[in-house]
This record gives C-alpha cells, structure tokens and sequence, in this order.
C-alpha cells in the first residue's frame, strides 16, 4: 500500500478512458466510498457477450471499510452493475427517489430486491458517513432526479460532477440552482471530478424544448406510422413524445421492457401524472395507421431489442411499411456506430424514412459542452481538475480546457490508478490493473478468459472435429473421421479432408509399435498436423478438437 490512512484518494475502477461502466472510489481515514456501479456495453467483436462489468474484486476485498455506494442518477452506465454485484454489496445505497425507483425495479427482475439496504438522498441535506459528509447538488441531465455529489472532508472537500448539463427541463419542472455552484466554489474546492463526454462539443447544451420543436415539426409532418426510439429513461423526452402525439392526433404504443419499467418508476415517483391510456400491442392494427405514434427502445442498435426485431419484420404485432418513419431520437454511444447503421439499413431496403438528428433537431444531448464547462470552473474554482467520463480524447480535451480556465493542477486519470488529491504534491501513488468482467453463462468472469480468447479465435478461423478409433494393439479400426465448421466451403475442402484423413493414417501406422502411447500426446500430434495442413492450403488457423476411442 503506497498510501497513508489520512490519505484522501481518488481511485476510477471504470468511466476513465471510456463511455459507460462509471464506478469511482474515494477513500479518507482508512474508509471508502463509491460513487456510482454502471455498465457498459460490449461492441460486435465481443461474442456472446450482453453487458461489460467493472472488476469488484478490489471493492470486495474492503470488507467492513467499504461504507457505501452514492449514485448520481439511474442510467444503466451508472446503476446497471448492481444487480450482477448484489451477492457480494454488504452496505447501504443512496440514490434520489427517480433513480431508487428504477434500482428497486432492475433488482426485482434478477430476484435481488431483497439483497440490499436501499435509501432515499435528499436534495441539498448533509448526510454523515464515516469520515466523509455526503451532499446531493441537484442537476440536469436527460433523465429524472440526477445530482452531483459533494464529497468534504478534513483534508478538503471533492466536487463529483456526475453527468449535468445547465439547462433545465421544463416539463420535468427542473430547478437547478446556479448560486448553489457558486456557493460550493466560494467555500472552497479542493478537486473537481467531472463528465467529459461534451468536451469536444462547442456552445451550450441545450434545453429538452430544443428537441421538443424539432420532434413536432417532424412527426406532424409525416403521413404514416411514425416510430421514434430514444434511451428508456429519458422520461423528459417521452413525456415531449406523449404531448407531441396529442397534439398531432395519434396514439402511443409503448414497446421494450426497459421503457415500460422506466415509465412506471416515473408514475411511481410523480413525473408522469395524468398521461394518456397507451395502445397495447393487439391494439396497433385496429386505428388508421396514420394515428399511430409508436415509441421504442432499441436506439443503439441491440440486437435483441424490440426496434432490431421490428426491422427485421419479425415482431409479431407490429409491421412497418413504406412510407413510415423511423426517428432516432438519441445520440450514438461510441462503439455503437455499424450496429445501429445495421438497424437502419434493413428499415432502408424495405423504403421506410429514417430520421436522425444529423437531418433534424430530434434529439438533444444531456451532456455539458464547452461553454457549460468554462461555466462551471468559474463556479466552482477548484484547486484540482480530474476530468472522467470519456475516451483518451474527450479526457485530453477536457484537460485542455481545465488549464485554460486557469486550474492549478489537472491530473488525466486512468482506470485503476490511485490518486492523492491532499498534501503539498497531489499525485498518483498506486495502481491496480483493473480487468473488465462480463457476465457469461450464469458467472461473472474477466473478460480476457480462455473462453473469449476460443470465441474469438474461432470466429475468423473455423472448427475442425477429428475423430479416432483405435483398437488394444494401437492400430485404427476405421478410416478417421473429420468435419470442418466456417474454415472454407469450397470444393477443394473435401479433397483436404480425404488427404489429411490419410495422413493421419499413415502417422497412427507408424506409431503402432507403441501401442501405449498416451492420450494427450497422440491428440497433441494429430493437432499439429492438422493445423499445419489447414494453414498450407487455406490460411487459416481453425480450433481442432480430437477425440480418441481407444476399443
């Protein structure tokens, strides 16, 4: 351990370098703390794989130093890894009551709603936990009830931006206080931990009416059946959805889990009072298909997502046609990009419009951009940028930003590294090599396992199955049998199979005067011969599987 107990640290376990899988820890007086447990997802090179988890080794092995987790609002970049954790989560969790609601409702559906100590932040009331005293600073951002979280200490107090913009949503009735920054910052910061993902953005955000014009003018424009998908929390934008389609004479269609569970934690808490009666699925085809206003997840192109299913004309209930319109009412989480490119270009070939908001003003981000960030500095002041939240690049020009606005220090962090913000020389002290896990046939595993490494090795190289019979006496009782899977399907393939298949002969012949040779060496061999074969002829490198049956 490079650090002392009084030491005040800063420690990213996921969100530094990458979108998504936000978890931050921060420890004083030999405690910790954590600020947020998300996901991320996995792009298409990652077979078989839903969800991307942070390594919770570490956070395990605090044991009873380990005395809470605070999250900054219900997005599954920030919430979703909990479920996956809550067997081994023996400490309480705070939220505002938007982002418990949707806790509560994630933990249901894995069977862990009674796992865990659930409690309620209140907006702008100190709570004490250990050496730490923890305030909710109410923000905006695109979805209900996000806060920053104001960390103060003995040896400084730490500003944690969570994801914000400034300007409010009106239909949220949202109320974010700018004298509240300004008073944080007259009170002294020591570190400022903040989102990055706008760093690269100009301007200013803007407000959730921005989208809200841009969606009117477009769907009452539109003739035909109009689906708009957007992420499922972003109860702002269904509520402008809902008032769109009353104003434009259409009914909703509410299709995806994921918005449904969203939607009820919204009435639940209060966002969603008095909203219209929503279509059901059998309803779609029995109103005029112009009245119709369907609203879906599936906006990052998810391949098991209710809008991939309907672009592949396989939903069972609802079928697009030409002439209706698909609206993207979201933005694309890098690594997303050929995967929602897939889902718009089946909805393409079959003359269905596609709506982004590289065409129209149908989406706006949650995130600040530039002018917002130098806005913020001038709030708050603090003595130490840590920029988090983003890629290598938004990091960088974050960083850049920060030194413009005249902060002392800022420090570029990384997954894993350990930084002391207190003292005369803030600095990193430590690192962890933080692996990332994934959840995979029922356990949770690094990512860099043996079976991924198969997978993908597999995927550009192919299978080939060898199977041998070999009598007491060490000599074959059948001809070899061998099948291939994805390494060719030319004709030449069955030649090289019937050569290999007496090669593999003529090398069991030859080792017949050891009838006790073993298993694993036997399997070893024919291996190597098989590679070599299948590398001569076609360049490729397949998984062999042998099997010996010795009779």
């Amino acid at each position: 351990m490079h650090w002392k107990k009084s030491d005040l640290l800063f420690l990213p376990v996921g969100g530094s370098e990458e979108i998504g899988m936000n978890a931050n820890l921060y420890h004083y007086e030999d405690k910790w703390i954590l600020i947020d447990l998300g996901i991320s997802f996995p792009d298409e090179t990652d077979l078989g794989i839903d969800v991307l988890l942070p390594d919770f080794k570490f956070i395990k092995s605090l044991g009873d130093k380990f005395l809470g987790i605070f999250l900054t609002h219900g997005h599954e970049d920030h919430i979703g890894a909990i479920p996956y954790f809550a067997d081994d989560i023996n400490c309480p969790i705070w939220g505002t009551s938007f982002t418990m609601a949707l806790l509560k409702r994630k933990l249901k559906e894995n069977n862990k709603e009674k796992k865990l100590e659930l409690n309620t932040l209140t907006i702008d009331k100190q709570l004490i936990i250990g050496p730490f005293q923890i305030k909710a600073i109410q923000t905006s951002h695109s979805i209900p009830d996000p806060v920053s979280i104001l960390i103060s200490t003995k040896q400084g107090d730490i500003f944690h931006t969570g994801d914000w913009k400034l300007e409010n949503s009106i239909n949220l009735n949202e109320k974010t206080n700018i004298d509240n920054f300004r008073s944080i910052g007259e009170n002294g910061i020591l570190a400022m931990v903040c989102d990055s993902t706008n760093a690269l953005v100009d301007g200013k955000t803007p407000s959730e009416n921005f989208a809200y014009d841009g969606l009117l003018d477009t769907i009452k424009n539109c003739n035909d059946t109009v689906l708009v998908t957007c992420f499922s929390s972003n109860i702002s934008r269904i509520k402008s959805l809902l008032d769109i389609a009353l104003k434009t004479d259409r009914s909703v269609l509410v299709v995806g889990r994921a918005l449904l569970r969203a939607i009820d934690a919204a009435k639940e808490v209060g966002y969603l009072k008095n909203i219209p009666e929503l279509l059901s699925l059998k309803d779609f085809n029995l109103i005029p298909r112009s009245n119709v206003l369907i609203i879906s997840t599936g906006s990052q192109g998810e391949p098991n997502s209710a809008l991939s299913r309907i672009s592949k004309d396989n939903d069972k209930f609802i079928k697009l046609i030409k002439g209706d319109t698909i609206i993207f009412s979201s933005r694309k989480i890098p690594g997303n990009e050929n995967a929602i490119l897939k889902v718009q270009n089946r909805f393409l070939e079959r003359g269905i419009n596609i709506v982004t908001d590289d065409d129209k003003n149908v989406h706006v981000s949650g995130h600040p951009s530039r002018d917002e960030l130098i806005e913020m500095y001038s709030f708050i002041k603090p003595k130490i940028s840590i920029p988090v939240h983003g890629t290598r690049e938004h990091i960088e020009a974050h960083s850049d930003l920060a030194n413009n606005c005249q902060v002392p220090l800022v420090i570029k962090p990384k997954n894993g590294e350990v930084i002391k913000l207190n003292g005369n020389a803030p600095n990193i002290v430590s690192r962890f090599d933080f692996v990332t896990h994934v959840y995979d046939a029922g356990e949770i595993i690094p990512i860099n396992n043996e079976r991924f490494i198969t997978r993908r090795h597999s995927l550009w190289n192919g299978f080939v199955t060898i199977s041998i019979v070999i009598d007491k006496d060490g000599y074959l009782v059948i001809t070899p049998q061998i099948s291939q899977i994805g390494v060719s399907d030319n004709s030449i393939v069955d030649n090289v199979l019937i050569d290999i298949s007496l090669k593999i002969e003529d090398f069991i012949e030859n080792l017949s005067c050891d009838p006790e040779i073993l298993d694993e060496e036997l399997i070893s061999q024919i291996s190597k011969l098989v590679r070599r074969e299948f590398k001569s002829t076609f360049s490729k490198r397949p998984i062999v599987k042998v099997h010996i049956n010795r009779v």
